[in-house]
């Protein structure tokens, strides 16, 4: 069972509210089932021990199984694509070309033209703050560009630090490739880096304008989309960095798997935030300026990015409102039946009514545990795995 996104100002108080609303949710189940079964629950036993026998047979029955059950809590986000950044330019001269925006930009593709001359966009978290050249060693940046280089087919190197003459044939086939000189040398800001493929946002240059050395040219944002959610301090629990969550989509029946990568974090006593950007363990960084610190009505909120990991489940969607769905409480391999099987008893607690091989009944206690997808975890003396349970009929 979804419980939708609690609004506590704390843990306990969060907690209060699930056990409320369990207790909501299970007087209205025992009560369809009480009336299915109102015979068999007047023969409950006083002091919780069985009732010799619990009436009529029931229309149905259900087998005490055992596995895990689980609880989540439902939070609203937003689907869309990351802030837009702009890539360091180091180059000057004039724009001949940009991309429409929209256009997905991908390793060894063009981001653009100055002087009819391709600025070429690769994979790497190191900016470019060199020229490439022969001989040039002891550098993340080179391992950076080989390893690129590799991936694009251009081959005959070993992967290291070192940019070798091996290196510079490589680079040399690529920018016969490319329409560039073939010179096995790359100045400083032919090539960008950026973690992975981009999408191509406004330019900040029209083609005919000039371009300095510094100054941006194209905006970019990551070319996958991703769900932000604004938390409060007691939801953030829920979504720490690395978990696995659901994602509902509008227009979709089945969620979609999702991952939280970064969790802001707020700082100061009046709930100033700044993006905590906290790592996913794969790498990832956090997104600059994206911390949260909200303190509309009193309640702090942080900013959660939440990787969708079926992009092709989205559609065209671009901005759109979505629900997450993050595992608040598990309960591994317990006993549980579906809540309809639950009984009121008229001495208090709650009860089952088995239903043994020749078809006689009896009220058994139990007690009642997590409800999770329609069923309620039980235990007591004498509830086991396999056991015939009565259910009202569907």
């Amino acid at each position: 069972m979804d419980r939708t996104g609690t609004d506590a100002a704390g843990a306990g108080e969060g907690a209060g509210r699930r056990s409320r609303r369990a207790r909501v949710l299970l007087a209205s189940c025992v009560a369809v089932a009480a009336v299915a079964t109102a015979g068999a629950v007047a023969l409950a036993a006083r002091g919780g021990e069985e009732a010799p026998a619990g009436g009529p047979p029931p229309p149905a029955t259900a087998p005490v199984t055992r596995g895990d059950l689980t609880a989540s809590d439902t939070l609203d986000g937003t689907l869309r694509y990351g802030d837009e950044v702009f890539l360091p330019n180091r180059l000057a001269g004039t724009v001949t070309w940009l991309p429409e925006p929209g256009t997905q930009v991908a390793r060894g593709a063009v981001l653009y033209r100055l002087d009819e001359k391709p600025v070429v966009l690769l994979y790497g978290e190191v900016p470019p703050y060199r020229a490439f050249e022969e001989g040039m060693d002891d550098g993340g940046d080179v391992e950076q560009l080989e390893r690129n280089l590799a991936a694009l087919g251009y081959t005959g190197f070993d992967v290291d630090e070192e940019f070798t003459a091996r290196t510079a044939a490589a680079v040399k086939r690529w920018q016969k490739d490319l329409g560039l000189p073939r010179t096995g040398e790359l100045e400083l800001g032919r090539v960008l880096f950026a973690p992975q493929a981009v999408r191509a946002g406004a330019p900040e240059r029209r083609p005919g304008t000039e371009a300095q050395n510094g100054s941006p040219v194209l905006a970019t944002t990551s070319a996958e989309r991703s769900v932000t959610v604004k938390a409060t301090m007691a939801q953030q629990q829920l979504l720490t960095a690395g978990k696995r969550v659901e994602v509902l989509l509008p227009g979709r029946d089945a969620p979609v798997p999702g991952k939280v990568t970064t969790v802001g974090t707020v700082v100061g006593g009046d709930g100033d935030g700044g993006d905590g950007g906290g790592g996913d363990g794969d790498g990832n960084g956090g997104d600059g300026g994206d911390g949260g610190g909200d303190t509309k009505g009193g309640d702090r909120t942080v900013t959660v990015r939440i990787a969708l990991l079926d992009q092709k489940a989205a559609g065209t969607l671009t901005y759109a409102p979505v629900r997450v769905r993050a595992e608040s409480e598990r309960r591994r391999g317990v006993l549980s039946v579906p809540v309809a099987a639950l009984l009121a008893l008229r001495e208090g607690g709650y009860g089952v009514q088995v239903v043994a091989a020749d078809g006689s009944t009896r009220i058994l206690p139990v007690t009642a545990g997590l409800f999770s997808g329609g069923r309620v975890e039980v235990s007591g003396a004498g509830v086991t795995e396999g056991l015939k349970v009565g259910i009202p009929a569907l």
